[in-house]
This record gives C-alpha cells, structure tokens and sequence, in this order.
C-alpha cells in the first residue's frame, strides 16, 4: 500500500501542468509509455509469428523427413519381398523352410543345389537382409496354411516359428501381401519392421517440446508409426479408431490440436497434431516475459523522471523569476550560476552574458547593416548599365559599317547578342535560340582563326520552337574548341544537327577533332551517373546531362562516342 501511495504521489508531482516543462515531460512520459507498449504489443506480434513461423518449419521438416523415410523403407520392403517370395520357386522355399524340421530342410536345399548348382537356402536369405539394411530389426512371416510365423532379428538371423500373439513389434513396420504370382491369390503377409531412431532423428526432440505429436498410418489406416508428444492412450484409441474407418478426424481433435494431414509418396498417411495448449502456454510464458520487462521499463521511467526534473523544476522556476525580471526592464537582474547545473548553468551563464551585452550587440547589428546598405549601394552605382554597353557597341558597329568594316561589324554584332543573351536571366530558351547562339559562338572562334575550322548548323523546322533548358548545347560546342580541335590541321570541322527521331528529339554534335581514347571515353560514360565530377574535361558534360534529366526526365540525357583521332559525337535526346 505505501508503493501504491508513492508511486501516486510521483505520477502528481510529474504531471503537475504549472510549467511547460512539466506538461513536456507529462507528454514526453506518455509518449514513451506508449512507445513501449507498442513495442511490447510488436514484440508479441512477432514472437507469435516467430512460434507460428518455427512450428510451420519443424512441422515441414519433419513431413520432408518423415516422407523420405517412409519412401525409402517402402523401397526396402518391397525388394525384400522380391528377393524373398518374387517367384514361385522362391514362395516354395519359402513355405518348405516353414514346414520341414533343420535336417529335412538341409536335404532339400541339397538336392535343389545339386540340380542348379545354386544356393537357396532361405535362412541364409533372410540373414542377408540384416546386413543388407542396417537399420532393419525385425522380419516376420506368416503363411495362411500354418498357425506359426517365421521372426527373425538381430539376434535370430536365420529366424525361428513362434506365435503371432506373442511377438511385440518396436518401431516402424511395414507390411506387404504375399501373392501368388500366377493367381494373385493372397498367401500371406510379410512384415518388416525397422528402426525408428533415424525417422525423425534430431528433430524428435524439438517435436515434444513444441507439442507435436507424429503418426504414421498405412493405407489399410493401420498405425505404423508414432512419437507422442502430449498424447493420451484414449486420444491414441481414437484416432486409430477413426483412421481405420476412414473418418473424419478434425470433428474430434480440431480443438485440442492443429491438424496436418499429409499423403505421403509411399502410399502412407503423414499425421501431424500440434497441441494448442502447448502453443497457449509458449505464446503466453513469452508474452508475460515481454510485459513484464515492458512494465518494469515503464515504472523505471517515471521514477526516473520524477528524480531527475524534481531538481531540475527548482532550477527552471529560478531562472524563470530572473526573466521575469529582466522582461520587466531590470537590466541589473542576475542569476546566480552557483544555483544552477549542467545545461542549465549553460542557460543562465548565456541569458547572464546576453544582458551584459545587448547594448553592444544592438549596436554592432545596426552598424552593420549600415555598412551593408552602402555597400550595397556602392555595389548598384559601380554596376556598368547594360543598355549603355549595348548602345556602345551598337555605336561601335554602326561605325564600322560607315567605313565600310562589314565584317567588324558582324564580330560586334555577333559579340553583342552573346553579351545580350548571357545577361538575360530566363532559364529557359528555344532550340531555334539556342542553335542560333552557338552559331554566333562558333563565328567569333572562326574570326580569330580563319581558314582552320568549318561548321554547319541544321535544324528541322518543325522543332525550332520546343522549349529547353538555356547554354544546354553551348557548353558541348566549347568543349570541341577546347579539347578536340587541333591548330595544326586546316580541315578542322564541327556540326550541329537537331531532328525529330521517333518520338524523340536529337541534337548531334559531330566533329573530326582530336577525338577521345577508349580508357578516356569509359571514365566519363561512368562518372556521368556518378553525383560529383572532379575533372574539368568532363564537369560540363555532366552539367548538361544533369540539366537535361531535371527538365525532361531520368530516361533522357547525353550520350557520346568517338575514337582517337577520329572525332567525337556528343547525342542530346529529350521530348517535345
């Protein structure tokens, strides 16, 4: 009673609602506790799905296990019934070994010797089973026409008569039918029965703990086989019981057991019956672990809280009365930092310092923006108005035509409408513009080296209008005057072509330049899909490639090719 009592005077001093600080931690308290539950509630989630999960896999395992070992045994019997009664002469062995005293049988296999000059003897057969299979304990025969049965075991390989009823069976048996092989008359049964330790080997144990119980039934609906986990006699009778009337058994075990019913590829029936209780009292033992430690972390939380903001409250309502204070205009107030810990210290050493000098700092900001106005100011009247640069070189021009300097002229013109466009601040452009810029670009290279290069430029007119990024070609036509074209030769060409393929439009730059190497070409095809470029040869490529995928898409972009000393062609594909 006296936990209860202080456990409730914690919870009212947390989620006392005077200060923000304790609203935060009441919220904050809440939020943990509900995290925690929901983890308790994913936690159990899990571990039910973890047990399922485990018990379907134990459960599989042991019908591929299981399966495999009825098939194989299913094999073996059948070839220990060839190799015993898989002919008429091998069934006649078979019944005089039965019927005829040790001497009377030794004259037989004799004369039966002396005229095939083979070995029948059938206690040397059935001897040779045990070492054939390793794991077969036990062979029984019994024939219609004789009261007694023919066992044989490890100890008894030969095998000795004795009553039916007084053989007990251990382990896992199969039974064949002895026929006639002319008639197909039954003439007996043949029975086999093999250890059971491997059937389900190590996994025999992980069956009883997880409650599983496992049968085997043939297709007579007779038991051969059975590892009971949590299993009655009575539950046992029943289950034989209707197994051997072909009913139906989930009417009877559906709600103590989970079935699984499995035909088996050796004409046997696989029963699998995993007990509810024991799945119940797993599922719960982990659910109780997983709550308890969810509640205990619970309880430390909020004794925890409650020992660390009690102070840490007494702290905060301090440093609040000193704002107060100074809010009110007290410029004198102070808190003392000897009160105060940690981050709070921190808090009151700040606010301490920031009274001290917010005169200084009021001034300091206001000096500065000052300085920033005029420098601002400064900056707007040393700035070149660009309508008196154009109306110069338009001056400039005009006089050159005057005297007769037409190609002066077109140079200034040229240089004026590359000036124009690169102060222009639209991010965009047609590709009409654009082509037409570069071609006013590549005309002031030609100018200052006449007679070396030549360039053409096509564009088809039905796309002259589409719209696209601005500089997205020029960068492309600059990049062949400063890495492809060779000074020394005087067939230097470049090429601009822009048309519609499919539903795609293709900007081509083609040169006959320098041209790239193989190593070189691969480097930049990879570090056009890398984030960062470091090589200058490269960094406007990967600028053109990015703008591209920004404005039309990530399936559009440059792609280039070329050799050395054969050129280089550098493809823009987009849409309209």
């Amino acid at each position: 009673m006296e936990s209860w009592n202080k456990m409730k005077r914690i919870f009212k001093k947390l989620f006392k609602k005077k200060y923000l600080l304790n609203r935060l931690v009441q919220k904050y308290s809440l939020l943990l506790t509900s995290i925690i539950l929901l983890t308790v509630a994913a936690l159990c989630v899990y571990v039910t799905y973890t047990i399922n999960l485990s018990i379907d896999s134990q459960k599989n395992n042991a019908v591929s296990q299981i399966d495999s070992y009825v098939t194989n045994k299913n094999n073996a019997a059948t070839n220990m019934i060839n190799e015993l009664a898989g002919s008429a002469s091998k069934i006649e062995n078979m019944r005089k070994y039965m019927e005829l005293s040790p001497p009377e049988y030794f004259d037989y296999t004799y004369s039966q010797w002396s005229e095939d000059r083979v070995s029948t003897h059938f206690g040397n057969n059935l001897s040779t089973l045990f070492s054939t299979f390793p794991d077969l304990e036990e062979v029984i025969i019994r024939l219609d026409e004789f009261d007694q049965v023919l066992f044989a075991n490890r100890t008894a390989t030969n095998g000795k008569k004795m009553d039916m009823s007084s053989i007990k069976k251990h382990g896992f048996q199969l039974m064949r039918i002895i026929s006639d092989p002319y008639t197909g008359q039954p003439l007996g049964e043949l029975y086999t029965v093999f250890s059971s330790q491997e059937l389900l080997g190590n996994q025999a144990d992980l069956l009883k703990k997880s409650g599983i119980n496992a049968f085997i039934y043939d297709s007579a609906g007779n038991q051969i086989f059975s590892e009971k986990a949590q299993f009655t006699k009575e539950e046992e009778r029943q289950l034989d019981k209707r197994m051997h009337t072909d009913s139906d058994i989930q009417q009877v075990f559906h709600n103590r057991y989970d079935i699984t019913e499995i035909e088996s590829s050796g004409r046997s029936t696989i029963l699998l019956l995993t007990s509810r209780r024991v799945l119940f009292q797993q599922l719960f033992m982990n659910y109780a672990a997983i709550l308890g430690i969810g509640l205990l972390l619970i309880v430390i939380l909020l004794v925890g809280l409650n020992r660390l903001f009690k102070r840490y409250s007494q702290q905060v309502q301090l440093i609040l009365e000193a704002t107060r204070a100074i809010g009110d205009g007290n410029l004198k107030e102070r808190i003392d930092t000897n009160q105060v810990q940690e981050e709070l210290n921190d808090i009151a050493s700040a606010i301490n310092f920031m009274v001290d000098s917010l005169d200084q700092y009021i001034h300091d900001i206001y000096t500065l923006e000052i300085k920033q106005r005029d420098a601002h100011m400064r900056a707007l009247q040393s700035q070149i108005n660009p309508h008196f640069l154009y109306n110069t070189l338009e001056y400039i021009r005009m006089y050159a035509l005057s005297r007769q300097q037409e190609e002066l002229a077109d140079v200034v013109y040229a240089f004026s409408t590359l000036l124009r466009n690169n102060i222009n601040q639209e991010k965009t452009t047609t590709l009409a513009e654009e082509i037409s810029f570069c071609e006013k670009y590549v005309y002031l290279y030609q100018m200052r080296y006449p007679d070396q290069f030549a360039y053409k430029f096509e564009i088809e007119e039905a796309i002259a209008d589409v719209e696209i990024p601005k500089f997205i070609i020029q960068p492309l036509v600059e990049n062949y005057f400063v890495h492809g074209i060779d000074y020394q030769r005087q067939d230097n060409a470049i090429k601009v072509h822009a048309y519609r393929e499919g539903e795609k439009i293709i900007v081509a730059v083609v040169d006959n330049g320098k041209g790239i190497t193989a190593n070189r070409l691969e480097e930049i095809r990879e570090r056009l899909n890398q984030t960062e470029i470091e090589t200058e040869q490269s960094i406007g490529l990967r600028n053109v490639h990015e703008r591209l995928q920004r404005f039309f898409g990530e399936s559009y972009g440059l792609t280039i090719e070329g050799k050395e000393g054969e050129g280089t062609t550098i493809r823009l594909s987009f849409v309209a």
